[in-house]
């Protein structure tokens, strides 16, 4: 199967799964909501209660909150920074859970069991091979890392001496282009590795990691455009929610509230996607 019928195969299975999406979204709701009321009464206890704090707070005038913040002698913009780890820490433990939920949902056809039976006994089914996928892609990361630390060394090594402006911006976005595809290049191999432990239920989390590399290096034009055809969808859903968001004035309340609606509605395209990258990748792989 080609890579267009596989992305198709994506999309299809994506919008056909509207309950999952669901799941998606709210979760991303959920943490959003988090961040944003500790971001919020940081602010606040580090302000004060003040009437123009209060004022400042309900206006969500992040921009002037982080400048007070900073001001503060660093202690509550480091208080700040520590929750924020914390946060995406908690986040990508879930997101361990919801890819174990998601896969076992585009895999199990059929047996009569309901929609959340599936999400959550597939969730908790795979959460520990998950995670200990994340474990060993550590190594990846590494050797991206080392990778990418030697080309930028070639680099200044050869181009060092040139005060060519041009010149310097075509290598800085080489080296931001690099950074960008060994991102996805791991993120990608991730997927399948998780891809082959669902679809097998396989305990060989190390040997599933092996050969979702193998995979990938045997068939990387079909893997790599495959994924930048998904991608591609993401950014056109990214622009158009950019360009219609911008026609809302926010000078009405019904104004504010389609902006929010549009808001959510983009949300909720980001869970879809990631369902879509899943089920074409593994349309791919032979195992969806």
């Amino acid at each position: 199967m080609n890579v267009i019928q596989c992305a198709a195969k994506g999309i299809r299975e994506a919008t056909s799964r509207p309950k999952l999406v669901l799941v998606l979204w709210a979760f991303n709701i959920l943490v959003a909501g988090l961040g944003y009321v500790v971001f919020l009464r940081a602010f606040g206890d580090s302000a004060g209660r003040g009437l123009p704090v209060q004022d400042l707070t309900r206006a969500a005038d992040m921009t002037a909150a982080i400048e007070f913040l900073t001001s503060q002698g660093g202690g509550a913009i480091a208080e700040l920074i520590v929750v924020a780890l914390g946060l995406c820490v908690l986040y990508a433990l879930a997101s361990v859970f919801l890819y174990g939920g998601i896969l076992q949902t585009l895999i199990q056809k059929g047996g009569g069991w309901r929609f959340s039976e599936i999400f959550f006994a597939g969730g908790g089914r795979f959460y520990g091979r998950f995670f200990r996928l994340e474990i060993y892609a550590l190594a990846l990361w590494l050797a991206a890392g080392l990778f990418y630390a030697f080309i930028l060394t070639i680099i200044d090594f050869n181009y060092r001496d040139l005060a060519n402006e041009q010149t310097a911006l075509v290598l800085t976005v080489i080296r931001v282009l690099l950074a960008i595809f060994l991102v996805f290049l791991i993120k990608m191999i991730r997927d399948y590795a998780r891809i082959l432990v669902a679809g097998r239920d396989s305990r060989e989390v190390l040997g599933s990691l092996l050969e979702a590399v193998q995979f990938v290096a045997k068939k990387p034009l079909k893997t790599l455009s495959l994924y930048y055809v998904l991608g591609l969808v993401g950014w056109v859903a990214l622009i158009f929610y950019k360009l219609l968001g911008s026609t809302f004035p926010r000078t009405s309340t019904a104004a504010v509230v389609a902006g929010f609606l549009l808001a959510q509605v983009f949300i909720a395209s980001r869970g879809w996607l990631k369902v879509a990258y899943q089920a074409s990748q593994g349309r791919l792989i032979g195992l969806i």
